[in-house]
């Protein structure tokens, strides 16, 4: 083979390897290492999306988290989790926090800063009513308690979303034969 010829199997082997590459990035968020790589347009969309959670739950909008990228070039797709980044971007926004959002037939009634706290104080408010012929109580509707994204410090007390709940499924009480008491 001849040089020209060398040189330009050379330059085809590397224009197909270079059409086979992707930029990708590793992130940290604020200084918190992501996993994995993503790619641009992941990192746009999780950025857009952060932003417009931040439009929504902030008064004014703070500037956006900072975010330190690496470029990497790999013959492999990105494999970074986009839903970890956005949750990673929505977190890093100062006055926004990850609460527990409280819901009752699927309405929406406010956040609390711990569920499992929530649950044992209703079962203790429940059992503390409790009629003396009664032998089971429960509220009347659907409790769903699920992580929502909130502005700090609006969290409602233990206290008045158990009013909350009870005014919205007010609680059953049953007797022995299973006769509401």
């Amino acid at each position: 083979m001849t040089w020209k010829k060398l040189s330009l199997l050379f330059l085809g082997l590397l224009m197909l390897l270079a059409s086979n590459l992707h930029v990708q990035y590793r992130l940290s968020v604020e200084g918190r290492r992501l996993e994995g790589l993503y790619a641009p347009e992941e990192i746009r969309q999780a950025s857009a999306a952060a932003a417009a959670a931040a439009e929504e739950l902030l008064p004014e909008l703070p500037c956006a988290p900072r975010l330190q990228r690496s470029v990497h070039l790999s013959l492999r797709s990105a494999d970074g989790d986009r839903a970890a980044l956005t949750d990673a971007l929505i977190r890093a926004y100062p006055g926004i926090v990850l609460a527990d959002g409280v819901f009752v037939n699927g309405v929406r009634l406010g956040t609390v800063e711990d569920g499992r706290t929530l649950r044992e104080l209703l079962r203790q408010d429940i059992a503390m009513q409790m009629p003396n012929a009664a032998v089971f109580g429960n509220i009347s509707g659907e409790l769903q308690i699920r992580p929502v994204y909130s502005r700090a410090g609006h969290e409602t007390n233990y206290e008045d979303m158990i009013l909350l709940i009870s005014g919205m499924a007010p609680v059953i009480y049953v007797d022995q034969t299973g006769k509401l008491v």
